[in-house]
């Protein structure tokens, strides 16, 4: 719909005065449109009933539940007439979409903002010299009188400390220190110089399903439903499509409903062990697709990052994410508006590699020995991993550091990862407990509760506002059908043993779609992830550049790594990579370094 930003008086002393440039910073857009205190790209995006003015950013799937006055109401005027009439609250709780929103009341001078349940849209907010500010870009802010571009510190360790998952141990943390993130799922409302936040609805769990037949065929309807509504209000969608079972099923279920061959896109490899084409061509040549692959042998990450990173809010996490922004860029090239992902599947249908472990710690919870051992068998035969060793003593000692053996359900931060490259960071600026993830939601199933973690705190935070930013470079909205609401509850209600079955993840969603999917496509084990050679790209063709930035005079006075320590660790992972060991290099944590610098570099 358009990106939206305001400016609003903590006392109702008339309406704010910025230059055209200042605006368009704000939005991060070429136009816009100025009505009263909100600025929009898109004019359809703000209504006014009597002293109430709202301005929306992202789409609302569910719009024909609310009021309309004709049928070209826009979407923020029935949200709007809604408000009026039920409350703000009651009208969120409705609302199923991908959003961010301000209300302003003029006549008691309170400005309301809120965001999606799962943050697909984003909103930064800041206050200065009598003013609220707030924008759906946070260096957007940056350019407004008195708003300081001094980086937070605590996201600065964060960024810098660790695997990307950990990024969001505080929702309301933005990569600057006077500009707050407003968290998912949240309002904050400001009234003269107060101001009061509270979660607007909560993701809650229910109770797991008994009958194995109904929880398919709900599943499929509410799958159905989710990926009808994110097409209903598409332009010119696009699929991005990996050929693992969950990009492969949004897609397949797109033409389903539309009866219709949908346009798809892929990033492809020479170098095979990153390269999917044998699992894409299974569903390419179903024939419900047409298909554009787009080769990535060699990309100039250094020089690619440099020219995106003067917009975007986030440096990337990992390198999935440039296979991503080569994807959106390609799909805006040829007159693409939406993308749609199979992002959130592995969450949602427990197909990581770390599932097993809670779900094993869920059997030995209920007292099912003989089904835990049975499982133990079937992972170690299924999974058959050069690094990753599979064995009964792996298991065991996994599930004593993730979970909490007298508390079920309760997840542990896994401190292993997180203190993995803290050799790198100088001491000053290390802290573990400053790190560590608030593992506040629970469920009685460790599995369950593993899977909100990573969906609502950990993983899938940096995952959206990466795809997001990507596509807003390029003027493309994303769509994410696992991230629904409806399914989100239908699942977490699923149990554990239907979501991993003889040694197999994703067991209930592979049952699911017989019939939707090509049977190579539903039943394959081995499936190379969305990933991308990087760790050649470092070593090899960009092997310089690296040593370039890690000698550079900005790298070394900003103190935040400890020179001889990085220098020892691409020594390591040189040897690694080019002796071929089977090992884990250091591909994620070199990807993590560059890319910061990178971002700090362009700020």
């Amino acid at each position: 719909m358009g990106r939206i930003a305001g400016l609003i008086p903590k006392y109702n002393t008339g309406t704010p005065k910025l230059d055209s440039a200042t605006i368009k910073h704000l939005l991060g857009a070429k136009k816009f449109v100025q009505d009263g205190f909100f600025f929009l790209e898109n004019e359809q995006a703000t209504a006014k009933l009597g002293s109430l003015q709202i301005a929306l950013d992202g789409s609302i799937f569910n719009a024909e539940d609310f009021p309309a006055t004709n049928k070209k109401t826009s979407d923020a005027h029935r949200i709007l007439l809604s408000i009026d009439k039920i409350g703000m609250i009651k009208t969120l709780e409705k609302i199923n979409g991908q959003f961010c929103l301000a209300l302003f009341d003029s006549n008691t001078n309170t400005l309301w903002l809120t965001r999606d349940r799962f943050g697909l849209s984003a909103l930064f907010f800041t206050s200065f010299n009598g003013l609220i500010a707030f924008s759906s870009r946070a260096k957007g802010l940056l350019k407004l009188p008195a708003v300081s571009d001094e980086l937070d510190k605590k996201f600065l360790k964060a960024t810098a400390a660790a695997n990307y998952r950990f990024w969001d141990t505080d929702s309301w943390l933005s990569p600057f220190q006077n500009i707050k993130q407003l968290p998912a799922g949240h309002i904050v409302r400001f009234k003269n110089e107060k101001s009061h936040h509270f979660l607007f609805t909560s993701l809650a769990v229910g109770n797991p399903r008994k009958s194995q037949k109904a929880t398919s065929e709900e599943y499929i309807y509410l799958f159905k439903k989710a990926v009808r509504q994110r097409l209903q209000v598409a332009n010119k969608p696009i699929f991005s499509l990996s050929g693992g079972l969950d990009s492969s099923s949004v897609v397949s279920m797109a033409q389903q409903i539309t009866q219709k061959k949908q346009a798809a896109i892929s990033t492809v490899h020479p170098n095979e062990l990153y390269d999917e084409q044998e699992q894409i061509l299974d569903v390419v040549d179903s024939g419900i697709v047409n298909w554009t692959p787009v080769s990535i042998s060699t990309p100039d990450i250094f020089e690619k990052l440099k020219r995106v990173y003067s917009s975007h809010d986030y440096p990337l996490p990992t390198v999935t994410w440039l296979n991503h922004l080569l994807l959106a860029e390609e799909a805006s090239k040829l007159g693409y508006t939406d993308l749609f992902t199979g992002l959130g599947g592995d969450e949602l249908h427990a197909g990581e590699y770390d599932y097993f472990f809670y779900f094993f710690a869920d059997l030995e919870q209920m007292g099912k020995t003989d089904l835990l051992q049975k499982e133990i068998t079937a992972w170690i035969d299924n999974h058959n991993h050069p690094i990753f060793k599979k064995s009964k003593d792996v298991a065991v000692e996994r599930m004593s550091t993730l979970i909490d053996p007298l508390v079920p359900g309760r997840c542990l931060p896994d401190e292993k990862l997180l203190k993995q490259y803290q050799n790198l960071l100088s001491a000053d600026l290390y802290n573990l407990n400053e790190l560590l993830p608030n593992y506040t939601i629970s469920s009685s199933s460790y599995l369950t509760s593993h899977s909100q973690n990573e969906l609502l705190l950990n993983t899938m935070p940096c995952c959206i506002r990466s795809g997001r930013e990507n596509c807003n470079l390029f003027g493309m909205q994303e769509f994410h059908p696992f991230l629904d609401t409806e399914l989100f509850k239908f699942m977490m209600d699923v149990p554990a043993e239907q979501k991993i079955k003889n040694g197999l993840t994703k067991a209930f969603a592979r049952r699911s779609y017989k019939g939707l999917l090509p049977e190579n496509t539903r039943t394959r084990v081995a499936k190379t992830g969305w990933n991308a050679p990087a760790h050649e790209w470092f070593s090899k063709h960009h092997k310089n550049d690296l040593f370039d930035l890690i000698k550079s005079r900005q790298f070394i006075e900003r103190g935040i790594y400890n020179i001889d320590s990085v220098n020892q660790m691409i020594d390591e992972h040189e040897t690694i990579v080019s002796e071929e060991k089977s090992q884990r290099n250091h591909m994620m944590a070199i990807w993590q370094m560059v890319s910061l610098e990178l971002w700090l570099q362009n700020l």
